[in-house]
């Protein structure tokens, strides 16, 4: 089996509910798409969603690098195809290791979360954390109580600006919801190690399930220096991007889990070895998402049904997306994800169907 054609789309939308976080409001998103077709008929397609505060690319960056993907892997067969050549773009590596991914499995007539793992595999239901960006305690209260009424009971509040207007934000969603959500802090770098300890003082009152890369994400003894001066377990996001940022997270001790995102780290294969480095130390995992296709989602999730190390999952980037061709792959309900288990990705062979012209 040989690829015998492959082909970029692009997909630009605007989100239903922009959002801030510590560095940037996201009002709209861009994901490029990598459809490859081998001379047996098999079919696979991956998502590549550059994020340039995460991943280094802009979507320009993403985009040549996927169209260069195209022509590289041209009379290649499929299980021959070197990954680690495209790892200055991570995404773009992403979009090619799910095509793949897809691809082969199908070819096995397996789910990729079967191809993983095989028939250990775990599909079932699985409980996301919903975003609720940086705005004040009034707005954030109204929208806590929309996503809870909508059926979601973990809530990731995004803060960094002003730790005095984090913790009155935290303070007020826990007495009106603590009871009924969990609820998690993410600070995307934006807080020094006098922060978090400002934030250790009334912990016991918050409950927070986390605090996600509370400090700058290339100075780990900051990361360590937070890790160890709470007792809220301390995530790592920006901060491991390779398989060597796992090394040394671990090896360090600067963080109690690590958020695994596929786009960030180059696709299923990396995040495996990231998740396994992880296990070995001690450190459970989360999977988390950019602003992206259901496509992409739906591998996270296949991935988490293969490794039992995932303890959370942050799986909404797709959304708030007006326009997915995908989305078909995800079903959502009461707060839960739920993947759909038949071959590969569950993506039709008819690809070009999936966009509207």
């Amino acid at each position: 089996m040989m690829i015998s054609k492959a082909t970029v789309r692009t997909l630009a939308v605007p989100l239903s509910i922009p959002y801030t976080i510590a560095y940037e409001t996201i009002t709209d998103v861009t994901n490029n798409f990598l459809i490859i077709q081998t001379d047996a008929g098999e079919t696979g397609i991956g998502c590549a969603a550059p994020a340039f505060g995460v991943t280094g690319e802009t979507n320009e960056m993403s985009r040549l690098a996927l169209n260069q993907i195209a022509k590289d892997i041209i009379g290649c067969a499929p299980s021959d195809v070197l990954l680690n050549t495209y790892a200055a773009t991570p995404s773009a590596q992403t979009g090619l290791d799910l095509a793949l991914a897809d691809l082969l499995s199908k070819s096995q007539d397996l789910s990729v979360g079967e191809w993983l793992k095989g028939s250990k595999a775990r599909f079932q239901p699985v409980v996301t954390s919903v975003t609720i960006g940086i705005m004040n305690v009034e707005e954030t209260l109204q929208r806590a109580q929309a996503l809870f009424q909508e059926g979601f009971t973990f809530l990731k509040i995004k803060g960094g600006h002003d730790i005095g207007v984090d913790l009155e934000r935290l303070q007020a969603l826990h007495e009106e919801l603590g009871e009924k959500c969990w609820i998690a802090l993410d600070a995307n770098q934006g807080y020094s190690v006098q922060d978090v300890a400002a934030l250790e003082a009334v912990a016991s009152s918050l409950d927070l399930k986390y605090l996600e890369q509370p400090t700058p994400k290339d100075d780990l003894n900051l990361l360590r220096a937070a890790t160890e001066s709470t007792s809220i377990p301390v995530m790592a996001d920006e901060s491991v991007q390779t398989i060597e940022d796992a090394k040394r997270i671990v090896d360090g001790q600067s963080a109690a889990l690590i958020n695994i995102k596929l786009q960030k780290m180059g696709g299923l294969a990396a995040a495996i070895k990231i998740d396994q480095i992880a296990l070995d130390g001690g450190v459970r995992t989360m999977l988390g998402c950019m602003d992206e296709s259901a496509l992409s989602i739906a591998a996270a999730l296949h991935f988490g049904a293969a490794r039992p190390n995932v303890q959370y999952y942050d799986l909404d980037g797709h959304l708030d997306l007006l326009e997915d061709p995908f989305e078909t792959l995800v079903s959502l309900s009461d707060g839960k994800l739920n993947v759909k288990r038949s071959k590969g990705l569950g993506i039709a062979d008819d690809v070009e169907t999936l966009w509207s012209e």
